[in-house]
């Protein structure tokens, strides 16, 4: 039996693949460096086709139906239009199940023709594209954190994130949703009930990442409209301590969040970015994130704001506040001995 778990690095080189669902047109070419809301790629949906059985819904004879149309063929129509009504005693309605227009009349029954739809597809993460396939889609290269949790609702988000407990035990309350949410990526520590969910979906929450969902809750889980990660996956069990550090040394910053597992022939696993700024055009080899003599800023602890150079990749790991371990860096500010910074915490400067 194969046990998966939550994977998070607080500093790494990350790739992250932009797929159209349907062959369409790549918009952006190797190089080119790309925010979360820029369109990478499109594609054209075929049109659908549907039957309307106007007779039987009418409860009219296949002879006498089309005399009980409002619509001819080739007429545009829009979701909810009258296709076709009996008057009366026992009056009924026929409505169109889609928008598009008529293709084909015959035989009691209309055939419908839906509009093309457009696919937009974003970039999602904020990078440069290092692969760009005709047709298909992109590959981002990003530097952040990255979190790689086990279940996800299929929706995907960029936004602030937003720490609402205190204690990886803790799950998301009603309590907890208010107008400082709008728009945020709100972080719990062990589960969500179904009212805090549509509490969210009111305000407008961007996403949420807790430590797992109970089964029940799955079907509103995937009607919220917002992305909802969930670290550990199905169940009960509480966000790890290590990414519920992680996630908390990282309150305010930017992330983006994507719920996607895909299928049982291609699975995929939810996961969790947190770039760190780069400067546009700068490309950063990928076995070296961060090296010693780099110029840094340290976002948060008792330096935040400071400037230095990093002084020392350090072997150990940097104990904080709350007393998790995070890889880092020793840091000379110029006052005094060097200080001791995790990676998720320091960015850097060119």
């Amino acid at each position: 039996m194969i046990i998966q778990h939550c994977i998070a690095n607080p500093l790494t080189i990350i790739r992250t693949p932009r797929r159209l669902s349907h062959p369409g047109t790549v918009l952006m070419r190797t190089g080119d460096s790309v925010e979360p809301a820029q369109i990478v790629a499109q594609a054209i949906i075929p049109p659908d086709f549907r039957i309307v059985e106007v007779a039987r819904e009418l409860d009219v004879p296949l002879r006498s139906a089309n005399s009980y149309l409002k619509v001819e063929r080739g007429q545009a129509i829009s979701e909810g239009d009258i296709l076709a009504s009996k008057g009366g005693f026992g009056s009924r309605v026929c409505q169109a199940p889609i928008s598009g227009k008529v293709a084909g009349v015959g035989r009691g029954r209309l055939l419908l023709q839906a509009q093309p739809q457009i696919v937009h597809l974003n970039a999602l993460v904020p990078g440069y594209i290092v692969d760009a396939e005709l047709g298909e889609g992109v590959v981002i290269e990003t530097v952040g954190g990255l979190i790689q949790a086990l279940w996800g609702n299929g929706h995907e988000a960029h936004g602030v994130l937003r720490m609402v407990v205190r204690e990886a035990r803790h799950p998301i309350r009603p309590t907890h949703i208010n107008a400082s949410s709008q728009g945020s990526i709100l972080i719990g520590g062990s589960t969500v009930d179904g009212e805090t969910i549509q509490d969210a979906k009111d305000m407008r929450v961007r996403g949420m990442i807790v430590g797992s969902v109970p089964a029940g809750l799955i079907p509103q889980l995937r009607e919220a409209g917002f992305p909802v990660i969930a670290t550990e996956g199905i169940g009960t069990t509480p966000m790890t301590q290590t990414v519920f550090d992680l996630l908390r040394s990282l309150d305010g910053r930017e992330a983006s969040i994507s719920g996607d597992i895909g299928n049982r022939w291609h699975p995929t696993r939810p996961y969790i970015v947190i770039p760190m700024p780069m400067q546009v055009g700068q490309v950063i080899r990928a076995d070296t994130p961060l090296a010693i003599g780099d110029r840094v800023r340290i976002l948060r602890g008792a330096y935040r704001g400071r400037s230095g150079t990093i002084h020392e990749m350090l072997a150990r790991r940097v104990q904080l506040e709350t007393g998790a371990h995070l890889p880092g860096a020793s840091v000379n500010i110029g006052e005094g001995e060097p200080v001791r910074v995790p990676y998720a915490n320091l960015e850097r400067l060119f």
